[in-house]
């Protein structure tokens, strides 16, 4: 009995946790860098990045597409310049640069890329080297978090809950998706920490990761000045930054607007997406909206996380009965996770992962703690007999 203790008691030593954590993080990223994800998205980025050096359509145009051959395969590069608009992009400078402002609305993304291009990374890499560095960032920054928080042996499961939600595809590909996770994490571990103050001085800069983000803003702000009163002016002059940076991006990029986003996205792909009448019908928007329904509960992802949320509501009504206070940062994971999954749904109506890696991995943040909680009272009450 002894050497168990004294084994299990190893495994509990920060030290052992901290090389176990750098071990993982280092097989994801030979596993994200080795083999990434060359989705057509890495065009718009690159394009995007470059737009700040670059603003002749054809110049710009001339650089991605020359580039992009010596980068990639030949097969990876006949995927992405062959069949349908990704054809006709390919060949056609003035509709490719139409796409632009689908991806300008992400600026600390694009810049993120340039700035590695301009220390030597080549631009293409770097669209994923980005990624790849924001789940690796976004890892330990949870680690450092939860390590006082969550039973030890938690911690060691918790990266294999991170993998069922597709930590290793978002740091793979060549989107925003992994620094808006890298977003939540620091949302978390600010929150954790009682650093309100200044987590609400960052939030606003989160929608120039990813404008939807603003979903997620809206909501952490008011359940912040819900449960802390005398930040309520802060909370105020956060969210009215938001505001402004949002619509500042959306101006500066010449967003095309939601109705055209949705449309061209989840309707019909056209090659110049100007030419969208922004106009959605509602049998358009019910017929997404059930198509996506179905993909939701055919889901994996989004089936584990409904599953773990309806777990964790019984016990976790238990504990703020009790004790509000000493479990409000449980309560605000779950409902930040869940109200931001659905009322990014109900605006577009897909259940793409990658959209809600970083908010999974907030549900899952609260069911650690809650469970946390249960073992430590389970161990108090046992010790009081």
């Amino acid at each position: 009995m002894y050497n168990i203790k004294s084994y299990l008691s190893y495994f509990k030593s920060t030290k052992i946790l901290f090389i176990y954590y750098c071990i993982l993080v280092v097989v994801l990223a030979i596993a994200s860098v080795s083999n990434p994800d060359f989705n057509w998205d890495m065009l718009g980025y690159v394009a995007a990045a470059k737009h700040f050096e670059i603003s002749d359509p054809q110049k710009l145009h001339q650089f991605v597409y020359e580039n992009l051959k010596k980068f990639v395969s030949k097969d990876v590069y006949s995927d992405l310049t062959s069949g349908g608009v990704r054809k006709d992009w390919a060949e056609n400078a003035n509709d490719f640069y139409s796409l632009l402002p689908f991806y300008e609305i992400r600026p600390l993304y694009n810049l993120s890329i340039l700035l590695l291009s301009k220390i030597g990374v080549n631009i293409f890499a770097a669209t994923y080297l980005v990624s790849t560095f924001s789940v690796i960032l976004g890892i330990f920054i949870l680690l450092f978090a939860l390590k006082e928080k969550v039973n030890w042996f938690l911690l060691y499961i918790f990266p294999f809950c991170l993998y069922l939600f597709c930590i290793v595809h978002i740091a793979r590909l060549s989107t925003p998706d992994a620094m808006a996770f890298l977003c939540v994490c620091i949302f978390i571990y600010l929150f954790s920490k009682g650093r309100i103050k200044l987590l609400l001085a960052i939030i606003p800069i989160f929608v120039a990761v990813r404008t939807d983000l603003i979903i997620f803003n809206f909501i952490s702000i008011a359940l912040i000045t819900f449960l802390y009163k005398n930040y309520r002016i802060r909370g105020f002059i956060s969210l009215l930054l938001t505001i402004v940076l949002y619509e500042l991006i959306n101006k500066l990029s010449h967003n095309y607007g939601y109705f055209t986003i949705f449309s061209f996205t989840l309707i019909k792909m056209v090659n110049n997406p100007a030419n969208i009448n922004s106009a959605i019908s509602i049998s358009d928007y019910l017929r997404v909206l059930f198509h996506g329904l179905h993909g939701a509960l055919t889901d994996v992802k989004f089936m584990s996380f409904v599953s773990i949320m309806l777990i964790g509501l019984f016990p976790l009504k238990t504990l703020i009965t009790k004790d509000f206070s000493e479990n409000k940062e449980i309560m605000v994971y779950f409902a930040i996770s869940t109200f931001y999954i659905f009322i990014h749904f109900i605006l577009f109506p897909v259940m793409w992962s990658r959209f809600f890696v970083g908010f999974y991995t907030m549900g899952v943040v609260g069911i650690l703690l809650l469970l946390s909680k249960i073992l430590e009272n389970y161990k108090f009450n046992t010790i009081k007999k």
